[in-house]
């Protein structure tokens, strides 16, 4: 297994107070026009990613998002429309809005019909991009149902294969972990990377990401499958993570598998280069950012009912 991300010199990490970032992050957003909850959900993902150590979806993307809301290529207050409705299946419209909230609502969505039917896919046309697919499959894991999530954008696109992201969320015997497994389409091959594609885009009705790529990777038109399975429809989430739950502890991906401890979140480890970055807004508005000690870095970052972030939902 590939590593999530590459490793940074711990000399190059700072650790910024949760609290503090989450705040400093919403009155960014809400001064571009984002309505307070769809502002927490972005803050959520965005954080969520740098704890599991993919800090080029987490904080570092953030100006990039802020300057795609200024020049109007990204809509902040973006209405995700539902286009089509079935028990077990939704396409929904993105409206140019931020990724990461418009697969939020999606993997909820998801969650909700595979409790319903046992599985749920929700495909999201004319979004933007939404960080860390892998975020959006713990919330599936989090709550002890099955989650894949994967998208049309692809880093580098030399044919119309391209090479996409993709993430499984897996959950564990005692709840106190979630496995989460990231991958890049094109480790499989060119078929398989195309497939990942056609699931993506093709069923959202959009053309292959090669026809229609621009120069700033924010203001794409991405198109996102969400996917959530509930073993209990399948016959026994007890048995299966009982026969199945000890190979995945022995597999100890590294960040993949993350703590559900609230706990060891209340920092956040930031490369310097964001840091700085963060400290230029927060002096421009007034609001201060708190570090943390060293010792207070972690990979987790909570999913309990008091404490989740936004967008989450814990297991009954």
């Amino acid at each position: 297994m590939e590593p999530n991300s590459s490793h940074t010199d711990a000399a190059e990490i700072t650790h910024v107070d949760r609290a503090s970032l989450t705040a400093l992050i919403l009155k960014l957003l809400q001064r571009k026009g984002m309505f307070a909850a769809e502002a927490e959900i972005v803050a959520a993902r965005l954080i969520e990613a740098d704890l599991c150590g993919m800090s080029a979806e987490g904080i570092g993307s953030l100006p990039q998002f802020l300057d795609a809301m200024d020049l109007g290529d990204i809509d902040p207050r973006a209405r995700i429309i539902t286009l089509r409705d079935t028990p077990a299946a939704a396409l929904l419209d993105g409206s140019t809005g931020m990724g990461h909230v418009a697969t939020t609502r999606a993997m909820l969505l998801a969650i909700e019909k595979a409790r319903a039917v046992g599985t749920g896919t929700v495909v999201i046309k004319n979004s933007r991009l939404c960080g860390d697919v892998g975020v959006i499959a713990r919330l599936a894991a989090d709550v002890g149902l099955i989650g894949f999530v994967t998208n049309s954008f692809a880093e580098s696109v030399t044919n119309d294969a391209g090479d996409h992201a993709l993430a499984w969320g897996l959950p564990t015997p005692d709840g106190s972990a979630s496995l989460v497994v990231r991958e890049r389409s094109l480790k499989f091959g060119d078929a398989p990377a195309l497939a990942i594609g056609f699931l993506a885009a093709g069923l959202a009705g959009a053309e292959p990401m090669s026809r229609k790529r621009k120069a700033n990777r924010v203001t794409n038109t991405v198109e996102h499958l969400v996917q959530a399975m509930d073993p209990d429809q399948f016959g026994s989430r007890e048995t299966l993570l009982a026969k199945w739950g000890p190979t995945l502890a022995a597999r100890q991906l590294s960040s993949d598998v993350v703590s559900n401890d609230a706990e060891a979140s209340h920092a956040v480890p930031l490369q310097a280069g964001d840091v700085q970055v963060l400290l230029e807004f927060a002096a421009k508005f007034n609001v201060e950012l708190v570090m943390r000690p060293h010792a207070a870095q972690s990979e987790s970052f909570p999913s309990g009912a008091a404490s989740a972030p936004p967008g989450s939902s814990k297991a009954g």
